[in-house]
């Protein structure tokens, strides 16, 4: 249908194959049928085709949409021309006119827009349920107690809640890119043309309006040539991958016999095809190898556009199949997490278990430097010399006597402290320790009940900004199909 002004009708059926953009564009078809007709509803306003082909127009594309049944031929290039072909079918000479004022260039960018934007709602409101879950786990979780870890060795006292508030911040700065990342997402290219915009009297800010659109592309180069609003939510995706994958890890570590600390659910675990003890964590294996892959789509798009000209150049159309990767697999793993964590069994006695391991140490450096008016680093050679004297004696936390310790600061300063029982029981108890962490984000309960209500108030103020914005996308599509249903009459 292009092809025949210039190059005649003949078309090399592995060239077509080749340069066809149909296996990803069932993905935008939707999308391109409402585009067409808001451009439709625009043109027929504005005068541009008489009011009769609108109307014919509008005919032809609502029942291409209702029928969701569109024949994909590589020999049509694209989705585009595609519709275009079926439009002719449905209306006849008309249909030609849909084309006025409009490239593919703008066309695939506008289409581009709505699904990342869709997308990236789907994500959120996903995000939004995974936090719910480590909420309710922290709300559950507030005296339990377990190591937190530095180099993958136990460091101080924590306790689960703070653990998974931890998580829950590091997400919910996800859920806030992802939303910075829609506004620059949600502007309508349509009108810009091939690249120089266009002599027609069209009214871009009334598509956009017609669309759900924030507002438009300012310079028409810009609107076709830039995929940076397809970047921007891949790299968020990536960060987001990342801390799922962290997160993944964890459970996978605390799966496991040595960790003991969370039995997983037998309907999202593996076995092994040839020892059958074994409960294997595939999915959350999975879910970190998809991580890569989301990083990997990062870059290879970035590669893609980094020594692209002004404006379009058909290299575009293979980062499409790549976002929409990282959207599919990203949600995926969002949903797959969610259900893991709802259904995981936390052994609490087993964390506990693994805190007498001297994780309160640095409670007893402190305590030195309060009560006894030590330097923080004198405190910390006389407790380290304690330490390594009871872990060589077999000594646990417990059985630490106020005369070792005094032992290990004569050696140090060449005098006792003479801490009372008390005061050394005091220091070196995980459930005290805990309690007298009085810092914002600490890990004492009431520190956790505060970080808590906080979080909530922040998942609140996200939820609405969500539903703001899918609300206005709904009732733009709502509207615009009521509109062309009284047009097509």
């Amino acid at each position: 249908m292009l092809r025949e002004g210039r190059l005649g009708e003949g078309v090399d059926a592995e060239f077509a194959r080749y340069t066809s953009s149909l296996a990803f564009d069932v993905n935008i078809l939707e999308y391109d049928i409402l585009g067409s007709m808001a451009h439709a509803i625009m043109l027929g306003k504005r005068g541009i085709i008489r009011e009769e082909e609108m109307r014919s127009i509008l005919r032809g594309l609502l029942n291409i949409y209702r029928s969701k049944n569109l024949k994909l031929e590589h020999e049509l290039e694209d989705v585009h021309i595609a519709v275009e072909a079926r439009l002719f079918e449905e209306v006849g000479e008309a249909a030609g006119k849909l084309h006025t004022a409009r490239s593919r260039n703008d066309q695939v960018a506008l289409d581009l827009r709505m699904l990342a934007r869709d997308r990236i709602n789907r994500i959120s409101r996903a995000l939004l349920t995974l936090e719910e879950v480590l909420l309710k786990i922290a709300e559950d979780n507030k005296h339990a107690l377990m190591p937190g870890y530095t180099h993958l060795q136990r460091a101080q006292p924590a306790t689960l809640a703070h653990h998974m508030l931890a998580h829950f911040w590091t997400f919910l700065r996800d859920l806030e890119r992802l939303q910075d990342a829609y506004a620059r997402v949600n502007l309508s290219p349509l009108g810009a043309c091939a690249l120089a915009g266009t002599s027609f009297a069209i009214d871009r800010e009334e598509v956009a309006r017609l669309l759900g659109f924030g507002g438009i592309v300012e310079n028409s180069q810009d609107a076709v040539a830039s995929r940076d609003f397809l970047l921007e939510p891949m790299a968020a995706l990536a960060l987001l991958g990342v801390n799922l994958s962290r997160l993944a890890e964890e459970l996978i570590l605390w799966s496991t016999a040595e960790f003991g600390f969370v039995e997983l659910s037998d309907e999202l675990s593996s076995t092994s095809s040839i020892m059958p003890q074994k409960k294997n964590p595939d999915a959350l294996e999975i879910m970190r190898a998809r991580s890569a892959r989301a990083v990997g789509n990062l870059t290879s798009a970035l590669a893609l556009v980094k020594a692209l000209p002004l404006a379009y150049n058909r290299d575009l159309q293979e980062l499409s199949p790549i976002a929409l990767d990282s959207f599919e697999i990203i949600e995926a793993s969002v949903s797959m997490l969610t259900k893991i964590l709802s259904s995981a069994e936390f052994k609490p006695h087993k964390m506990r278990a693994a805190c007498d391991d001297f994780l309160t140490a640095t409670e007893l450096a402190d305590y030195l430097v309060r009560e006894k008016g030590l330097a923080f680093r004198t405190a910390h050679r006389i407790v380290g010399r304690l330490v390594a004297k009871a872990v060589k004696a077999g000594v646990s936390p417990q059985e630490v006597t106020p005369e070792m310790l005094d032992d290990a600061a004569q050696e140090v300063i060449g005098e006792p402290l003479r801490l009372s029982s008390a005061e050394l029981e005091r220091c070196l108890s995980p459930e005290k320790s805990i309690a007298e962490k009085h810092s914002k984000g600490s890990p004492s309960p009431e520190a956790v009940d505060t970080s808590i209500r906080r979080g909530r108030v922040k998942l609140a103020e996200l939820r609405a900004k969500l539903e703001e914005r899918e609300r206005k996308v709904k009732e733009a599509f709502e509207s615009l199909l009521r509109e062309v249903e009284k047009l097509a009459g």
